[in-house]
């Protein structure tokens, strides 16, 4: 895991060294073990930090060379099977001098060009130049793991980490078109980013650069996956996702520093730790979060399993206090308006951690690609597809409306305006999106195109949607926060081969017996207690609702930020609706899960005030 900025220039002028050092300074984080630069006057300019996980060795460092000097590479990541690739390229007469996985990436490149990317399985984004063509080619996984940015202007092309290594080049710009959909989705999946001019490398999409034009294509696409082999019998997929789910965890496990897992306490995590235990056959660490708040403690389970396979666990308790420390430094780090307040808890588990290890597995994605959520069991598809069907028909729908007698119906036919299966990821009421929207959606072309792709089934809409656009926000939280504290996060349930699995099971196997996620859970059976196993589901929930009860020092920062002249002054909010959100909470009238608008306003506000009015500059040292 590392961080890297790649500069191709359009024309002769040379980019700044001075420049490329502050920018590659501004993400030591990502890799506080080693530095390198690489320069090709005046077209190619490279800045590299290095997190050391595989080959601690001064042979990993990077940028890299191949043998024969024509290609040269930056790559941030993990290949973690690519010690039988090694082997594969060794057959082929390929020699290596390092254990690193960055040499096998650019021996694979220079031996199968694009068609390595189908190769590996991993989590990774990197840049490969041919010094002798003065091309290059970037790319980023499957499922978009890791971040790759890409910010354009007249004389160069520069690819980035992060975005904020673009601080010490170009004063940066908000992207005011993005900002409804992050106030409704908390997230901006695709291509879209919250700053202008500045896009993010699609997952499963690489780039090839000439002439100095990029042209982005895509390699890999989930919804080519959901094909469902309907040959498969519950036992056999429960027994094929067992195999797999056991070799993608012995594959994450390879690092040569010291790694734990994150230990929730639900199944996923704790499924992880059970086959990480059988893999290691030694203690290792894990870790997790809890609260004073009992209704989001997950504590007796996490004990459960984590006494069950001998780890040397670590619960580390956050308040409110713990909380607001950390909030803008979060912000700061996410380089977006955060999408959870569990982002902020993450921070603080993964700042505690990083004192035991460098990398920690954790369960991201097993919802996702095995149907983990409500909105997956049959009767919720049903209701669903009928309210798909009164989107689909905007003609029936708009005549019921005009001739329906009672208002609780025209409120449900208003809101069927908007697509059920892409408004089922909102945070927030739908009343209340609308009352934002107004019925113009505007943005949110990523979300539309996986929707299109969902082909007009409802079940379809929803997998991608939940895939392709939801799952996005928690690989964000787990490489930028992750990052914050040079900590590696790895999730085994994400790789292009679980999910394709996953996506080959049947519908009705996945919820088997009205039960969510029911083949990792059959699974499950195997290594954890049957309570742990079939418990009522809590996620990863915080108590924000508590302490905004009780009018602390949370409450207090929420009425410094929404009742500042600062944020009422802003035109891009619609204080209107921001003023019925915030008045109906000052008379306890406005209550929603995880916050709504109440999370999303202020994390917009402070976002904007760290990147576009300076207060960046108290992160940096």
């Amino acid at each position: 895991m590392c961080g890297f900025v790649g500069i191709i220039g359009k024309g002769e002028a040379a980019f700044p060294q001075e420049t490329l050092a502050r920018m590659n300074s501004l993400i030591t984080h990502r890799g506080p073990d080693d530095e390198g630069f690489y320069r090709a006057e005046p077209w190619l300019a490279l800045g590299f930090r290095r997190l050391s996980i595989l080959d601690l060795s001064p042979k990993g460092h990077q940028p890299m060379l191949s043998r024969d000097g024509r290609h040269v590479i930056v790559f941030n990541g993990e290949i973690y099977n690519y010690r039988e690739l090694r082997e594969e390229l060794c057959a082929k007469g390929r020699s290596f001098i390092s254990d690193s996985d960055t040499e096998v990436v650019l021996a694979a490149w220079q031996e199968w060009g694009r068609a390595c990317l189908d190769r590996f399985v991993g989590m990774f984004a990197f840049l490969v130049a041919d010094l002798e063509k003065k091309t290059a080619f970037a790319a980023r996984d499957p499922l978009g793991i890791k971040p790759l940015f890409l910010f354009e202007d007249g004389q160069f092309l520069i690819f980035c980490s992060e975005i904020k290594a673009l601080l010490p080049y170009t004063k940066l710009a908000p992207n005011l078109a993005a900002f409804n959909e992050y106030l409704v989705f908390r997230s901006l999946p695709g291509r879209e980013t919250m700053f202008s001019n500045v896009v993010s490398i699609a997952p499963g999409a690489c780039v090839e650069i000439k002439d100095g034009a990029a042209r982005e294509e895509v390699y890999f696409n989930l919804a080519d996956t959901l094909c469902e082999d309907n040959s498969l019998s519950f036992e056999d997929a429960c027994a094929e996702t067992e195999r797999l789910l056991a070799e993608s965890v012995k594959l994450h496990l390879r690092s040569d520093v010291e790694l734990g897992v994150q230990l929730s306490g639900g199944v996923d995590s704790s499924l992880i730790t059970a086959l990480a235990s059988r893999e290691l056959h030694r203690r290792f660490h894990s870790f997790s979060i809890s609260f004073a708040e009992s209704d989001f403690d997950e504590s007796r389970y996490q004990k459960m399993s984590s006494e069950r396979y001998g780890t040397e666990h670590h619960d580390y308790q956050i308040g409110e206090d713990d909380f607001l420390d950390l909030f803008e430094e979060s912000i700061w780090h996410y380089e977006h308006p955060l999408n959870d307040p569990n982002a902020v808890c993450t921070h603080y588990l993964v700042k505690k951690a990083r004192e035991h290890v460098t990398v920690m597995l954790s369960g991201e994605g097993a919802d996702e690609s095995f149907l983990g959520y409500t909105r997956f069991l049959p009767a919720t598809v049903r209701k669903m597809a009928w309210r798909n069907w009164f989107y689909q028909h905007p003609k029936i729908r708009e005549a019921l409306y005009k001739s329906w007698p009672l208002r609780k119906g025209r409120a449900f036919l208003n809101i069927t305006r908007y697509s059920p299966t892409m408004y089922a990821l909102s945070y927030a009421k739908l009343e209340l999106v609308d009352k934002l929207l107004k019925g113009e959606e505007r943005g949110c072309e990523w979300r539309r195109k996986v929707l299109s792709e969902g082909l007009g089934n409802t079940l379809r809409e929803e997998i991608l949607a939940d895939q392709s656009c939801d799952l996005a926000q928690w690989f964000s939280r787990a490489d930028r926060i992750g990052m914050a504290s040079s900590m590696e996060l790895r999730v085994p349930f994400c790789t292009a081969p679980m999910f394709k699995l996953a996506n080959s099971i049947p519908y009705k196997l996945r919820v088997h017996g009205g039960e969510r996620k029911a083949v990792l859970k059959k699974v499950a059976e195997k290594y954890l207690d049957h309570e742990q196993i079939y418990r009522k589901k809590i996620g990863f929930g915080t108590p924000i609702p508590r302490w905004l009860e009780k009018s602390g020092n949370y409450s207090g920062m929420l009425d410094d930020v929404l009742d500042s002249s600062r944020f009422r002054s802003r035109e891009f909010i619609d204080q209107k609706h921001a003023s019925l959100i915030y008045s109906s909470h000052k008379k306890g009238s406005y209550v929603e899960n995880n916050s709504g608008f109440l999370w999303t306003y202020p994390n917009l506000e402070l976002w904007h005030r760290i990147f576009f009015e300076g207060g960046w500059r108290r992160f940096v040292k």
